[in-house]
């Protein structure tokens, strides 16, 4: 592997250290510079960048060795690479405190026992320098121009470790989430175990996040025995870090072109017009261990009155199916009107559906992604959670349902398992004239609150909230308690003195639930 940097060593090779001898710091001539510095003054340290070897005459460090000592100590806090010191009229030896301190540190001080030129010592060592600069960025432009051509071929992740491997010389690890990792040069098991404790030591790697629309979707990790990384290999590994999400992109563009295939298959599964076994076949041709534990169907509903470009749909589906796969589901997805339909396999195991779906909305909630989409009108909703891929069309069902109802009626859940009484109002409304139920029992308050410009509804609904509390309905409410009393005593009127007891309460809850939804309804057709 080409060397893209000079370390203290190699300084030592040039024709200019002939006379040249480490006395001290030994152990750090493996240390980097970028620099050669001359330097004649004691107080350097706002006057260095790091990674310097530093050129002296000790014209100022001959009156005092607490002088040689800060200016040394000063070197090493400025992470300068080494010192060299001209033997002469100035200096003729290093002090025994400033040796150990360079030792301690293995801060390299190498001496010429005859007079060099510095002139000589900087341009030849900055020659090297910007040659390999060059060098580095050439090598760096024909490694990307490989990249951008394994991009537009069929290149695989393999073939991209196998060329950044070729560079680096550096195990190579590459977490993504869902899959199982991949190590390159590929090692037994054994070995990947012995090598997952090494990388608990965090000085001896370097990691990557690799984002995908916005998400984490997976990390590559890079180990070296020293744990010291050029500036050149940490270039590659950003590099290898952009490709590679771009073929992984590409995959996800892959497989949406897979589903607009897919389509009437799907269409024909949420219809309930598929076969058990003709199910269960088309899951195992796209997921062969695919154990059956059951599912669900996530719709995304997008406002008809967005024009959506091509561009938009296809974002919108490549995000929230990293979302799904990363926390293990197998999702199948197609477009249908204004919605997009995703139909979820549990790949964890059915008891756990709910708690994956949970964790997915959050970080929904929580993205900015999404914040975006809500502006703009966009919904979702989650139909019925069941045990077999067999019942998804019932899950499509009752997600079409639940997406009703959310866009009716203010609710805390988007799923169909925590709307049941809502459902259960829905399906009514089917069946009778809900509103004319709902009329005979609430229309004394309504027309109350229509001629009286009343808030006895609200005060009805916060009071069966707080199960009677009168002090936490006027907290709610903003009023004081007198001004409660007097709504409460109205509403025995209008209702009846045992309005919170049993069943009366019981249906008053249950119509004001009806009505909420039937208000939701009306103000959508208006």
């Amino acid at each position: 592997m080409i060397q893209y940097t000079l370390q203290v060593k190699d300084a030592m090779k040039s024709q200019q250290f002939k006379s040249a001898e480490v006395v001290a710091g030994e152990n750090g001539l493996q240390k980097m510079f970028k620099w050669v510095h001359v330097v004649e003054i004691v107080q350097i340290e706002n006057l260095l960048a790091g990674h310097e070897l530093i050129l002296t005459t000790g014209i100022s460090l001959k009156e005092s060795n607490q002088q040689f000592l800060v200016f040394v100590k000063s070197l090493i806090d400025s992470n300068c690479a080494g010192l060299c010191i001209e033997y002469g009229s100035y200096i003729r030896s290093i002090p025994k405190e400033v040796i150990a301190l360079a030792n301690t540190h293995d801060f390299p001080i190498i001496v010429f026992h005859e007079v060099v030129s510095f002139v000589s010592i900087t341009q030849d060592l900055h020659n090297v320098i910007m040659n390999q600069q060059y060098l580095m960025i050439s090598t760096l432009e024909a490694y990307s121009q490989q990249l951008n051509k394994g991009a537009l071929s069929d290149q695989n992740i393999d073939g991209i470790l196998k060329n950044m491997h070729s560079h680096l010389n550096s195990q190579i690890m590459l977490d993504i989430q869902g899959r199982e990792t991949i190590f390159y040069p590929n090692m037994t098991q054994k070995k990947r175990q012995d090598f997952l404790k090494r990388l608990e030591n965090e000085d001896l790697m370097k990691r990557q996040p690799i984002f995908i629309l916005d998400q984490h979707y997976a990390d590559m990790t890079i180990f070296k025995e020293n744990g010291v990384f050029t500036e050149f290999e940490m270039l590659i590994f950003d590099r290898t870090a952009t490709a590679l999400a771009q073929i992984l992109m590409r995959a996800f563009y892959i497989e949406e072109k897979r589903d607009i295939e897919d389509a009437q298959t799907l269409s024909y599964w949420i219809d309930d017009k598929l076969k058990k076994e003709e199910i269960y076949k088309y899951v195992l041709s796209h997921q062969a261990n695919y154990e059956n534990n059951g599912g669900t169907v996530f719709i995304l509903s997008s406002p008809q009155a967005i024009h959506k470009s091509h561009e938009d749909i296809v974002y919108s589906k490549l995000y929230y199916r990293n979302l799904f796969e990363r926390n293990g589901f197998v999702p199948f997805l197609f477009e249908r009107k204004s919605y997009i339909v995703f139909i979820l396999l549990n790949k964890q195991g059915s008891q756990t559906t709910r708690v994956y779906l949970n964790k997915i909305i959050k970080a929904l909630k929580d993205s900015e992604f999404y914040v975006k989409q809500q502006r703009k009108g966009y919904q979702f909703a989650v139909g019925k959670i069941v045990s077999c891929i067999s019942e998804i069309s019932k899950s499509y069902q009752t997600a079409l349902d639940t997406l009703y109802i959310c866009r009716k009626v203010k609710t805390n859940s988007y799923f169909y398992d925590d709307l049941h009484l809502f459902h259960l109002i829905y399906k009514l409304q089917m069946q009778v004239n809900l509103k004319e139920v709902v009329n005979d029992y609430l229309h004394p308050i309504i027309e109350y609150d229509k001629q009286h410009n009343g808030r006895l509804m609200e005060t009805l609904e916060v009071y069966l909230r707080t199960n009677g509390s009168k002090q936490e309905t006027a907290n709610q409410l903003f009023i004081v308690r007198q001004t409660l009393y007097h709504r409460l005593k109205k509403l025995e009127t209008l209702l009846g003195k045992e309005f919170m007891s049993g069943h009366n309460r019981i249906t008053l809850e249950f119509m004001l639930l009806a009505n909420t939804l039937i208000e939701g309804s009306d103000e959508k057709n208006r």
